[in-house]
């Protein structure tokens, strides 16, 4: 069983559509078993996880209770104030992409008891200019949806529910000409969405490419050139059967280690869910930066 020196807990009261305090109830048996002391911290607004990170220089393990966009804030503020501790996740949002990428559980509880037996494992991250990422950013068609839906309650819709509202759309013209340095090599063309992914999972729905690894030190990067329904219905985990490796019609797929999204400027980015970013843009990955508390996934 896993057992650390000092952990901290860091939840919010509006976590997902679960009540917080119901979940670490259930919870707290198996969390206090995984350290000799826990410390428990509220936020109550956001950039108190940020902040927070600064003082854990004599914790080795961080419990993040929440969805994406808690982990968003814990792993910036980790990697900002240059702290490495474990970081273990017990699932609370409406998506909770990274928490099946490293397969820690579905619900709280059990989330909660595979924590106890899990291994630590290094994980990659997205370095988009001075925010950190663990899912994927975008540009084009899923984040102007996003951008649509910022002001819907998250906890009712979450970020990434307006994909299915892009089939709406897909008849109007939303392409744009792009020109990208994928490791130094440019290329150019006409798109209706880039998509760079390092995760497993994008709003709560498996990566359609088999090679894909959140620990092999390349990103993966999508360019969907057409608005093909099939192509996108795909990408989004529509038809459990689609391979990129395998068919590719109207989508382009290459692996880099640094992008530097040059043209059009302007564009929003959607990152891990969050909108705070526009373009130009200078991607890369950063190598095993992160230790997760996982579990082996069963081919």
């Amino acid at each position: 069983m896993n057992k650390f020196k000092k952990s901290i807990v860091m939840y919010h009261d509006n976590s997902g559509q679960q009540d917080i305090f119901e979940v670490l109830g259930k919870c707290s048996s198996n969390i206090l078993k995984l350290s000799n002391e826990t410390v428990f911290f509220q936020s109550e607004e956001q950039g108190d996880f940020y902040k927070k990170c600064k003082e854990l220089k004599d914790f080795d393990l961080v419990i993040v209770v929440g969805g994406d966009g808690t982990i968003n804030e814990v792993i910036n503020g980790l990697y900002d104030y240059d702290m490495n501790p474990v970081i273990g996740i017990i699932p609370g949002g409406s998506f909770n992409d990274f928490s099946k990428t490293v397969n820690i559980g579905a619900n709280p509880v059990e989330a909660s008891e595979n924590l106890l037996d899990a291994e630590v494992k290094e994980y990659d991250c997205i370095l988009n200019d001075d925010k950190i990422a663990l899912n994927f950013w975008t540009v084009g068609m899923a984040s102007e949806n996003a951008q649509k839906m910022q002001d819907a309650d998250k906890s009712t819709f979450g970020v990434l529910t307006y994909i299915p509202k892009i089939f709406e759309t897909l008849t109007q013209d939303n392409s744009f000409d792009y020109e990208m340095e994928l490791d130094g090599e440019t290329i150019k063309g006409n798109a209706v969405m880039v998509f760079v992914a390092n995760g497993l999972y994008s709003g709560g729905v498996e990566v359609p490419i088999s090679d894909i690894s959140p620990s092999d030190g390349v990103l993966n990067v999508f360019v969907v050139e057409q608005s093909n329904i099939g192509a996108f219905k795909a990408m989004f985990g529509q038809s459990n059967s689609f391979d990129f490796n395998e068919q590719n019609e109207g989508v382009q797929t290459f692996k880099a280690k640094e992008i530097k999204f040059i043209s059009p400027e302007g564009l929003v980015a959607d990152t891990d869910g969050e909108l705070y970013q526009k373009t130009p843009s200078n991607i890369k990955v950063v190598e095993k930066r992160f230790k997760f508390l996982s579990k082996p996934i069963e081919q």
